[in-house]
């Protein structure tokens, strides 16, 4: 283990540093198969974000997809240019918002309960898919999971490093994936370039239903994560986060980067398989850089071949780990909005869920009727 001012560079980070790939490898294969990028300069817009994240913050602040933009743009199969002009068109909001202060401070002020249940809804939601990407293959993946539930504190092979190498050997002795198929050689990025319409379209088919998302579970439930995780970071504010998300989707889009955001998922996933400080994505952003720039020919075949139980077992695991921060420090009287905004984020989604949370905790504090 060698620790540097704050980043410790250690097994434990580094199994840390693979958890959220349950979130990012789906998304990742879908934008170079479905949307045509280009995975050298998709893999350097997020390994470059996080290792500057990991120099300001020192802490596990992992990137992930968004996934409003993401999802549109792979069911309706948008060409790349369409994908990242959306991602410019939210960054260049998010740049304007973070000059709010006042945006900030209203952020900071919304009620515990909902923000709980913002975080219980998004695990159930995680819970939901890793089971689907499971069912298939349940007799190898339960026992699996078991393997892997034991391995989440072991110090020389975490669950993370065991599950990502045991789906590796298996797409090598299923022939899903060849050995051959891997290659080495230098890929650089080229200069992309979108169209105003692309960001009007973009923006309006699913970066305005985007931000809403983003807002809750990128900002809001990320910071209260980061406070209950890290007590001590006070200094991390959703203007911080919102400004972090602004520069880097006004940036990445033009060497073919993905839209990027937080995540209270992807900062559970890290915190849960090891992640204790900025090594962990600083080693992630190192690891991306380096696949991106020197396995680009191969990334394709490695993603499309890897075990979607695998992804499934991991993304279950996190929202485990989601769910109970979610109840942690809870009041008896906050529970019933918990709940409710948990149960309506899982049903329609977060943005809504955060709405009735709100209107159901201001409806009890003014005694229009109780529970």
């Amino acid at each position: 283990m060698v620790v540097v001012r704050g980043f410790e560079f250690s097994v434990r980070e580094f199994a840390g540093s693979l958890g959220d790939f349950g979130t990012l490898i789906p998304f990742t294969v879908g934008y170079v198969t479905i949307c045509g990028f280009n995975p050298t300069g998709l893999l350097l817009g997020i390994g470059l974000t996080n290792v500057v994240l990991a120099l300001i913050y020192r802490l596990p602040l992992p990137v992930q997809p968004k996934k409003v933009v993401g999802s549109v743009a792979l069911a309706e199969r948008w060409a790349m240019n369409r994908v990242i002009g959306a991602g410019f068109s939210v960054g260049l909001i998010w740049v304007l918002l973070s000059f709010s202060s006042r945006l900030s401070s209203l952020l900071e002020r919304v009620p515990k309960s909902v923000v709980r249940g913002i975080q219980l809804g998004l695990a159930f939601t995680l819970a939901l898919t890793g089971a689907e990407l499971m069912a298939n293959d349940l007799l190898i993946a339960a026992p699996l999971m078991a393997v892997a539930f034991l391995l989440l504190r072991n110090k020389v092979l975490p669950s993370s490093i065991f599950l990502v190498l045991f789906g590796f050997a298996y797409s090598l002795f299923t022939g899903s994936l060849n050995i051959n198929d891997i290659s080495v050689g230098l890929s650089l990025p080229h200069l992309h370039l979108f169209t105003i319409s692309d960001m009007m379209y973009g923006f309006i088919y699913a970066g305005f239903a985007q931000l809403f998302l983003t807002l809750t579970n990128a900002v809001v439930a990320t910071v209260a994560l980061i406070h209950d995780l890290f007590p001590r970071r006070e200094d991390v504010t959703p203007r911080n986060l919102i400004a972090n998300m602004g520069v880097m989707n006004i940036v990445t889009p033009f060497i073919g980067g993905m839209p990027l955001c937080h995540g209270a998922g992807g900062l559970a996933a890290q915190y849960l398989f090891g992640a204790r400080t900025g090594g962990a994505i600083l080693m992630e952003g190192l690891m991306e850089i380096s696949l991106g720039l020197f396995f680009s020919d191969s990334l394709l075949a490695i993603f499309t071949s890897y075990p979607g139980f695998i992804v499934g077992i991991m993304l279950l695991l996190t929202s485990l780990e989601l769910g109970r921060v979610a109840f942690k420090k809870v009041e008896d009287v906050e529970v019933s909005v918990l709940l409710f905004t948990a149960l309506i984020s899982v049903a329609f989604n977060i943005a809504f869920g955060f709405i009735a949370g709100l209107s159901l905790y201001f409806a009890l504090e003014k005694g229009i009727f109780e529970i």
